[in-house]
């Protein structure tokens, strides 16, 4: 009967990023990272790329063709094209055999439960018999080798596409956990802004995607000889041509400030809110660095010297989620425990309750 089972049904981790939609599957390690895009034709509704090939698409589309990015800020902005792009990736991991799924998937833990409940909708629709939703905080804690029996309270920051997560991970366990805006796309479209306001020209997502990748930092480098420039093209705002500037590092590290500057409040924020023996904990823990933002230039520098803590950065910063979520299908116990519920109190749902007096 087991083998049955395991040849109709298989386990699945899911890390559903704004950025990058990562698929980790027992045995076989993280088997799908592509981007969460998804190209549509647009009179018929079908599905005409997923991942790397649609994100090609992105600021080319066809007039036939649009292309959509359904996950924002962590959560599903778009049901329907978000259920699409997660049925074709499964398909795809299956190699094209239908099979019914248990996916384990990383959201924020901060999220409402109506978002919660778009993300296991799409699941059921796209073949899954059970959903279970994790904290992507605790996500990227174990995925970053985080211990089960570490009583001892660490401070996690998983700075995402979409959005940044802050929680504390106690004891296999998350006992605070936050999320804000403040991410990759926030600062792409801080240097979008920066070159809008500055130079009169817009660009695309994906140059100011670029543009950070070459030249964001977090933290200015004193021993740099010369300042690390390039040269960016775009679209002229007073005529509509073509325009070429160069921009240089100091101008992206002055756009990135703002959002850097939320980051660091948020992670203050969490700490200033926690128990005293939890701020005793993490005096020695320090910080647990993980995510696409873990990349940036000079990041983990920043926030230890912000917050006068020692950073740890993963060794897999960009799939510590998924490794971490896949972590938990191996242990069923630990996952029963930590999964979000479905069945909280009405009163905790405060955002889908409206009492009149």
């Amino acid at each position: 009967m087991n083998i049955l089972s395991n040849f109709f049904t298989d386990d699945l981790a899911i890390d559903l990023g704004s950025a990058n939609t990562l698929i980790y599957a027992p045995g076989r390690g993280v088997v799908l990272n592509e981007p969460s895009t998804v190209a549509i034709h647009k009179y018929t509704g079908e599905v005409l790329a997923v991942g790397a090939e649609a994100h090609k698409l992105l600021g080319r589309e066809p007039r036939d063709t649009e292309v959509h990015r359904p996950i924002r800020g962590g959560t599903i902005n778009d049901f329907d094209v978000a259920e699409k792009m997660l049925t074709a990736f499964i398909k795809r991991v299956h190699d094209g055999h239908r099979k019914r799924s248990h996916l384990v998937i990383g959201v924020p833990g901060s999220s409402t439960t109506l978002e919660q409940r778009s993300v296991r909708d799409a699941a059921h629709i796209a073949k899954a018999t059970r959903v279970d939703l994790v904290d992507e905080g605790l996500a990227a804690a174990l995925g970053a080798g985080l211990g089960f029996e570490d009583e001892r309270a660490h401070l996690v920051i998983d700075i995402g596409g979409g959005s940044t997560n802050i929680a504390i991970i106690a004891s296999g366990a998350v006992v605070s956990s936050s999320h804000l805006a403040a991410a990759g796309n926030a600062m792409d479209e801080a240097i979008r802004v920066y070159v809008r306001d500055k130079h009169t020209m817009q660009i695309g997502e994906r140059t100011a995607e670029q543009v950070k990748q070459e030249l964001g930092a977090a933290f200015t480098e004193s021993d740099e000889k010369e300042a690390r420039r390039m040269e960016v093209v775009g679209k002229d705002l007073t005529d509509g041509a073509a325009k070429a500037v160069e921009i240089t590092a100091d101008e992206v590290r002055e756009a990135l400030e703002p959002v850097l500057l939320e980051i660091v409040a948020g992670a203050r924020h969490a700490i200033e809110e926690s128990q005293p023996d939890v701020t005793a904990d993490i005096y020695y823990t320090g910080i647990i660095l993980t995510g696409g933002g873990a990349l940036l230039k000079g990041m983990a520098a920043r926030l230890q010297k912000e917050l006068r803590l020692h950073v740890a950065v993963a060794e897999e910063p960009l799939a510590s989620v998924v490794l971490g979520a896949g972590c938990l299908l191996a242990h069923p116990e630990r996952l029963q425990r930590v999964s979000l519920r479905q069945d909280v109190p009405a009163w905790q749902t405060s955002d889908e309750l409206v009492v009149n007096w």
